[in-house]
């Protein structure tokens, strides 16, 4: 006998399992990106090198090369520099030498994980706890795993700063950040707080605040007199970072590669994560098949500060 129309069979549960996975994984990288104010997330190629950003550089209004600076002349017009070194009037101006240097720090793959879930377990457990609930804690490592991986990117920052106690740690580190966006001609439109969960714990207890849980992260919007703080045990204790939003991007995976070669997964637009659910009749078991390929990128590591909580 023929199968009756609109069964819901096991392909069609496991399409509506890779669309939640995707979608629940969605939901925390949209409110991050929101939060962020990121509005967009770059694709790329697996293998492709990610790449830190250090710029260097300074103007100079002064003599140009084989010149005599300070040379005389009738009517001429010395100008001031804060460098030192003056322009005269009716000379070549000088050169002003910048320069970007790039430093590779990672190449984009997928990052595959895999979960089987047993006939049994499913028979013992139902279907919810075995499967769903079992993808949700899967969801909420790979979300870490994301996450540490920024720290690490964050870790490569040039940017130090020390302070006594918490309150003084993020001011001082805000305000070495500041200075080097100054010494660049650069600005931040709003600064991000990464801290210790630890470290704030005595200061939550006696301050009146509202916090939201965010990728993992518990966020406050305002938190000893600075805003955007993310609280987080991926930052050691008795340290923080601070860097400008607009230096945090998100990278996705491009999927397209990989359907063509037959590994088809279900996933969002950006190419953040990639599921498959299937079955595995040789196990008589269900699997989970993830590739992440979400990627939070610091890009200027001169616009990274550490901050130290110091004892004294």
């Amino acid at each position: 006998m023929a199968a009756l129309t609109n069964t819901s069979d096991s392909t069609a549960i496991n399409a509506a399992l890779d669309q939640e996975f995707i979608a629940n994984f969605q939901h925390d990288s949209d409110r991050l990106a929101e939060i962020l104010g990121i509005f967009g997330t770059e694709t790329l190629a697996a293998g492709t090198t990610i790449k830190m950003l250090k710029i260097t550089g300074t103007l100079n209004n002064g003599k140009t090369e084989g010149t005599q600076v300070g040379a005389t002349g009738t009517g001429a017009v010395t100008l001031g520099s804060s460098s030192g070194t003056s322009y005269v009037e009716g000379d070549e101006v000088a050169l002003s030498k910048f320069s970007a240097e790039y430093e590779a720090v990672a190449e984009v793959f997928g990052v595959p994980y895999r979960k089987m879930t047993t006939a049994n377990a499913i028979q013992k457990s139902g279907y919810v706890n075995a499967v769903l609930k079992t993808d949700q804690k899967m969801l909420s490592q790979v979300r870490g795993g994301v996450v540490s991986d920024f720290f690490t990117f964050l870790g490569n920052g040039t940017g130090t700063a020390s302070a006594k106690g918490l309150q003084a740690a993020l001011a001082t580190a805000d305000a070495t950040l500041g200075d080097k966006l100054e010494d660049n001609g650069d600005e931040a439109g709003r600064i991000i707080h990464f801290v210790n969960r630890q470290d704030a714990a005595a200061y939550l207890g006696t301050a009146t605040i509202t916090d939201q849980n965010v990728f993992g992260m518990t966020y406050l919007q305002n938190f000893l007199g600075v805003s955007d703080v993310f609280l987080t045990n991926k930052v050691t204790a008795g340290g923080l970072y601070v860097t400008p939003v607009e230096n945090i991007h998100f990278f996705g995976l491009d999927f397209g590669s990989l359907d063509s070669a037959g590994l088809s997964y279900a996933t969002d637009a950006s190419g953040l994560v990639g599921v498959a659910h299937s079955p595995a009749y040789n196990r008589v078991s269900v699997e989970t098949n993830v590739l992440v390929g979400c990627k939070m990128f610091p890009e200027v590591k001169d616009y990274i500060v550490k901050g130290t909580i110091s004892a004294k």
